[in-house]
């Protein structure tokens, strides 16, 4: 691997965590915005954690009836954000898999899965709730059903990897783990009809997605580490 590969390689993952720091400051931009309600209170003021799912902060009219345009759009600009900058790391982690054939198979084949949930999420940005609820709800169904494989096909091309650290395996394991899990509570879990169910769901959501984007730029971390021992080993 050369100097300058390593060097493109570590400006993508040191990227996606520039772009996952500003994704947060919009999204929280999006929470103070948000005018207020929920699915069964109307008249609720401002966000709820407990009672507003994520995708709530990118209807363009909230619950309340009130417009949240610019609301709306810090959302959108932090989901885009989110994904392009953990898409480019996983592509990353392709280049980084060069040791066999058989490794590289698996990560390109995680980072086409990968690219596919990339692409769901950003149908899921582009489509509000309060506008196309189906579309929307189908796109999201599918990224999180989706995602787990990716993980799991990182797990394995990880695993054979003579320059990851074991750490690595074991965040990649974590992540499919976790990911799995939520496939099994949105599926199964209680119904947001009602109220506890609501609360059940959305606060899953928030769980996983603060678990998914932790892991993924402690991946970043580390894959820079592993970088720069084959700089210097080259």
């Amino acid at each position: 691997m050369t100097d300058q590969a390593g060097s493109t390689e570590t400006t993508a993952f040191t990227r996606a965590r520039w772009m996952v720091g500003l994704a947060i400051i919009l999204a929280i931009g999006a929470i103070a915005q948000y005018p207020g309600g929920d699915r069964f209170d109307h008249s609720s003021l401002g966000y709820s954690i407990s009672r507003n799912f994520l995708s709530d902060l990118g209807m363009t009219m909230s619950f309340s009836g009130q417009r949240n345009l610019l609301g709306a759009t810090f959302f959108v600009f932090s989901l885009v954000l989110v994904v392009f900058g953990l898409g480019g790391c996983l592509i990353g982690f392709v280049h980084l898999c060069s040791e066999s054939s058989r490794q590289r198979q698996l990560a390109q084949g995680a980072a086409a899965v990968g690219l596919i949930v990339c692409a769901a999420f950003i149908g899921v940005a582009l489509t509000p709730e309060n506008r196309l609820m189906s579309v929307h709800l189908w796109l999201t169904l599918f990224a999180f059903r989706v995602f787990p494989v990716a993980a799991l096909l990182m797990v394995f091309a990880s695993m054979s990897s003579r320059v990851f650290p074991r750490r690595i395996t074991v965040a990649w394991v974590v992540l499919t783990a976790v990911l799995t899990v939520y496939v099994i509570v949105i599926g199964w879990g209680p119904r947001t009809s009602t109220r506890e169910g609501l609360t059940f769901q959305v606060t899953a959501q928030k769980i996983v997605a603060i678990a998914a984007v932790t892991i993924l730029v402690y991946l970043s971390v580390q894959a820079d580490r592993v970088l720069a021992t084959v700089r210097r080993n080259d």
